[in-house]
């Protein structure tokens, strides 16, 4: 009986070693949080791929079976879509693995959305973009109002328009919002809020009238929130905001890429 202990310990070892994991998940869209009809699926770096499965993956859902413990990388992707990608591992402790990946319509146009459940989700325009003089060094600003002059089309004659700063978009302080890049650089995209200060424009070097009124953030009261990959040149951005109203900067490689008005509520 002693003799036979080694071998079955030698049985179990080997047993332990032929053990598998598998991945499992479910390409989603993310701008309507809907499964992606026959996605492109596989584990990068091995012979597992979603067009191996008779009839593709008509609801999203993918499982491939048969990985030896490691770390992966699933990938995923679609004819006009972006591609996603995912790392998971396969351990001892967790031989079934399950990871969604998300990609989206290629149509969808860089910018700040807001999912919305049950719902596409819709984008947080920004009607301030006109309002944002370029300043030196490292201020952002927007002007509160300011004089415009233009043709009138119907008397064809210039005319002063006054131009006043739209209202910030109300926004719920619990916030989670997809922010599209217009590169394909792919370095974290950082946001954070800040509470606003209404200062007089000869503070500051952005090239407008000394006279006019310049929407600043308070920086000593940055509002860092969490920001992750979600697809190619896609980041979910989520947090909580401050009350009220707010100036988010968003910036990539430390260069401000989106300011957008907002007030939380």
């Amino acid at each position: 009986m002693k003799k036979s202990l080694p071998f079955i310990a030698l049985s179990m070892l080997a047993l332990v070693a032929c053990e598998k994991g598998s991945i499992s998940g479910t390409v989603i869209d993310p701008f309507s949080g809907k499964a992606v009809e026959l996605p492109t699926v596989y584990v990068k770096g091995t012979i597992h791929s979603s067009q191996k499965i008779p009839g593709g993956l008509p609801d999203g859902k993918f499982k491939f079976e048969g990985l030896e413990p490691g770390t992966y990388t699933v990938e995923a992707g679609k004819s006009k879509y972006s591609k996603g990608h995912a790392e998971f591992t396969i351990s001892k402790e967790n031989m079934q693995a399950t990871q969604d990946v998300y990609i989206y319509s290629q149509e969808v146009t860089p910018g700040l959305y807001r999912p919305l459940e049950g719902s596409s989700a819709e984008k947080i325009t920004n009607d301030w973009a006109i309002w944002q003089p370029t300043c030196k060094g490292d201020v952002f600003s927007l002007r509160a109002k300011f004089v415009s002059e233009g043709e009138n089309p119907s008397t064809k004659k210039k005319e002063k328009k006054n131009m006043v700063l739209p209202a910030p978009r109300n926004v719920p302080a619990n916030i989670t919002v997809l922010y599209k890049i217009s590169t394909s650089v792919s370095s974290l995209v950082e946001a954070t809020s800040y509470p606003i200060l209404s200062e007089s424009a000869k503070k500051y070097d952005c090239g407008v009238d000394a006279k006019e009124t310049l929407l600043v953030p308070n920086l000593d009261k940055g509002n860092k929130l969490e920001s992750g990959y979600k697809s190619d040149n896609l980041y979910e951005i989520k947090g909580t905001l401050s009350k009220g109203k707010q100036l988010l900067a968003l910036r990539q490689d430390n260069k401000l890429v989106g300011l957008y008005y907002l007030n939380a509520q």
